[in-house]
């Protein structure tokens, strides 16, 4: 879901009207929702996901257009002086016994993708399982803890995570 506000750049203009020429529209948040949020969904949004959206920001020229009224309207992506939300609301976090699956899933996945030799003698055992170092997974989780570091100091993106239940970490 992606949330539009607009502004009114005169007084007479109400904030609730449809954006024209009058207001300055930006978009103010973007939320992802995924039912588990697990170590491979929460890398694939913090990775992929924010990473475009960053991208987005950062071309000035990137704009959304929607078709809410006849013409179509446009929105720039970014905006000077306004902070973007990134959420993602979860129903759930999943389990600790299922998240370690979950990593050693995305350790797999950059096997397969970067690996060709291990792809190969994977073929020539007939088995579909290639083999993932504890290694791997262990520069998966830093990798992770970079990135919320990371995210944590841009001062043009914050990332908000909301769960429908009280979650226990541990």
């Amino acid at each position: 879901a992606i949330v539009i506000s607009c502004e009114a750049l005169e007084a007479s203009g109400s904030t609730n009207e449809q954006c024209n020429e009058s207001k300055r529209c930006f978009i103010k948040s973007i939320f992802e929702a995924k039912k588990t949020i697990s170590p491979s969904s929460l890398h694939d949004i913090l990775e992929k996901k924010l990473g475009a959206v960053k991208a987005l920001i950062d071309d000035h020229g990137a704009e959304l257009e929607y078709n809410d009224c006849e013409p179509s309207e446009t929105i720039p992506f970014s905006s000077e002086g306004v902070r973007l939300t990134f959420g993602v609301y979860g129903g759930e976090l999943q389990r600790p016994e299922h998240a370690a699956d979950s990593i050693r899933s995305i350790a797999g996945s950059r096997v397969v993708t970067s690996d060709i030799h291990e792809v190969i003698r994977a073929l020539e055992r007939d088995e579909v399982m290639v083999e993932v170092e504890v290694m791997a997974c262990l520069r998966i989780l830093q990798g992770l803890k970079s990135t919320i570091e990371a995210i944590k100091d841009d001062k043009r993106v914050e990332v908000l995570l909301f769960f429908e239940e009280g979650v226990d970490f541990l």
